[in-house]
């Protein structure tokens, strides 16, 4: 084959391939167009995730201390009271941040969860013997974090279709166990 035709060829192949390329790669970006606002979701969905979770932990804090009460000495649980209230208001501001960014069953969980917290709080007394305290329920935030779960698994179903096709929750964060 001749020097030029060689060259030619090669040309036109490249050509060719780089427009086929470059047509692939504008159909993949119009799929990405079609849904713009994937990674607003995603975003959205995280920082729900991260909500929930902090308020989880705020009640995890007063359930720790209200646990810990019956042992704790007589000179300690004055601290220990103060650290239990300010949890609770925590717990009732990230309340806030929860019903704005939730669903109805969320919302009671929630309501639940900061009831049962400020009973908990309200019975912790300074100088109760050990066999009167108020034990805290195991799983305080299991009620809360299933129906949080349920309602992230949903949306990003609802959103993205991936909770479906995985099988799993996208949000592993809000455990349960």
């Amino acid at each position: 084959m001749e020097p030029a035709l060689a060259f030619v060829a090669t040309f036109a192949t490249a050509f060719a391939g780089g427009a086929v390329g470059s047509l692939a790669a504008r159909a993949g970006l119009g799929r990405r167009q079609r849904n713009p606002d994937a990674a607003a979701w995603r975003q959205l969905h995280q920082r729900r995730a991260q909500t929930y979770a902090d308020f989880a932990e705020s009640a995890d804090q007063i359930q720790h201390i209200v646990g810990m009460w019956a042992a704790l000495p007589p000179a300690v649980r004055q601290d220990q009271r103060k650290a239990a209230y300010a949890h609770l208001r925590i717990l009732e501001h990230r309340q806030d941040l929860v019903d704005l960014d939730s669903g109805p069953d969320v919302q009671a969980a929630a309501q639940q969860l900061v009831d049962e917290c400020t009973r908990l709080v309200r019975a912790l007394d300074l100088y109760a013997p050990p066999s009167r305290v108020d034990a805290p329920p195991q799983r305080l935030t299991k009620p809360f974090l299933t129906a949080s779960r349920e309602y992230l698994d949903a949306e990003a179903d609802r959103h993205f279709g991936l909770h479906r096709t995985t099988g799993r929750s996208l949000f592993t964060r809000l455990s349960t166990r």
